[in-house]
């Protein structure tokens, strides 16, 4: 799996598979500039460790080394700031995890407190000359937390249908030797929309989109029952939510298991009762890049674009 068919499947599965804030500042040519330097001139092991170990903390942005002391000093007008954005402009509070530098500003992941559930991040600017922050400045990619709040609002509504899916994953990570990725490294900026230890959630338009959002930004505290109303009746078009699992193997330098891979594949294939979308499966191998929480490697083994499994 090259970078390049990770960043043109189609704008859904884009978002599926670009980790946290990488989107907003990774262009195309970065991306691929930087793949090809890691993969002539540097050894895996200064880009890559074992995913069991990896918490997020070394995530990081281009040209983040210019702000991130900067930041790191005003670390708590930061939270305050971010918070406030949230709080006012999406009527949502959330948690401030993660803080980490940028071109021109510092990225900042949060989580939402209680439900729907979701990551997402805002940018806020930083004066490189004068070191300072603009606490008034703070801003998030366009879509990036309104996609953010639809997901966790529809994850929230089939509730039942991903706790199928959340048993499934937890029985097959018993039996095999495989593994999710830890929960403090989605908080420090690897988790993004409605985000797991195995899975990320994407609704990207259609009719859920278009029930939700607009009745979240008029009225956020509704109960689950009477957001499931609202998509009540509604005839949901699948190729408009995407669920991705990514999961890892447990062991050091072996290559991701064929045998587990489509075992699983199998089974999600045939499985009744999970919420309607697209799912995708990709089998890693036990590393990830600890710069950008993402592992891009060769050897995985993937069922995604264009042949993903549907749900209706």
């Amino acid at each position: 799996m090259t970078k390049k068919r990770l960043l043109f499947p189609g704008l859904l599965w884009g978002l599926l598979l670009l980790a946290g804030c990488s989107a907003l500042t990774h262009s195309v040519d970065e991306l691929e500039k930087n793949t090809q330097y890691e993969e002539t001139n540097s050894s895996e092991d200064h880009y890559y460790k074992p995913v069991q170990t990896y918490t997020g903390e070394e995530y990081s942005l281009p040209n983040g080394d210019q702000t991130d002391q900067i930041a790191m000093e005003h670390q708590e007008e930061i939270r305050d700031a971010v918070k406030a954005f949230f709080k006012e402009t999406y009527h949502t509070e959330v948690k401030v995890h993660h803080i980490v530098g940028a071109a021109g500003g510092a990225s900042v992941s949060v989580e939402s407190i209680g439900e729907p559930h979701f990551y997402s991040y805002a940018i806020i600017p930083i004066n490189k000359k004068n070191k300072e922050i603009d606490p008034t400045g703070v801003w998030s990619q366009e879509g990036q937390v309104e996609t953010a709040i639809v997901s966790g609002l529809y994850a929230w509504i089939n509730e039942e249908k991903f706790n199928k899916l959340d048993e499934y994953i937890e029985k097959k990570v018993k039996k095999h030797p495989i593994v999710g990725i830890d929960e403090e490294a989605l908080q420090n900026g690897v988790g993004n929309y409605h985000t797991t230890s195995y899975y990320k959630v994407v609704i990207y338009g259609g009719v859920v989109e278009e029930k939700l959002l607009g009745a979240y930004m008029d009225q956020p505290d509704r109960s689950k029952e009477e957001w499931a109303d609202r998509l009540a009746g509604e005839n949901v078009d699948p190729s408009m939510i995407g669920t991705l699992i990514q999961l890892y193997m447990e062991e050091p330098k072996i290559d991701p298991s064929k045998e587990i891979f489509d075992e699983i594949v199998k089974y999600l294939s045939d499985m009744e009762g999970l919420a309607a979308g697209q799912y995708g499966f990709i089998l890693h191998d036990n590393t990830i890049d600890k710069y950008s929480g993402e592992n891009i490697k060769d050897n995985s083994l993937e069922r995604t674009y264009p042949d993903e499994i549907i749900k209706r």
